[in-house]
């Protein structure tokens, strides 16, 4: 299981840095922003596994807060993409980096 911690905490940090590089850098060629958008797929898609795998399996060992910040989190990708429109696009990615911070936080104290 400590494979799964570390590789949950490798996607979350992977996460954070594709994001805020999209916070920052302004694409000009479409295949920059379609590689770009790919990478995010891959990394929310790597996120949300690793952690919802930790989450179950603490859920499962001992349910505590820590399990229950970590589910939120996890389903914090949803609920943003369900709220976000194009022209709110820079502040939900900024809460989606603080859910992100808040979640690799979590899993380094625990």
């Amino acid at each position: 299981m400590r494979i799964v911690f570390s590789l949950a905490i490798v996607a979350n940090i992977l996460s954070i840095i594709i994001l805020l590089t999209g916070l920052i850098y302004n694409f000009k060629q479409p295949k920059n922003k379609a590689i770009f958008g790919y990478s995010v797929v891959g990394s929310l898609l790597a996120y949300i596994v690793f952690l919802g795998f930790v989450v179950i399996y603490w859920s499962f060992s001992k349910l505590d807060l820590y399990c229950f910040v970590l589910a939120l989190c996890t389903i914090s990708p949803f609920v943003i993409g369900k709220l976000v429109r194009y022209e709110t696009l820079k502040k939900y990615t900024v809460l989606q980096i603080m859910f992100f911070t808040i979640s690799l936080i979590t899993l380094i104290l625990k």
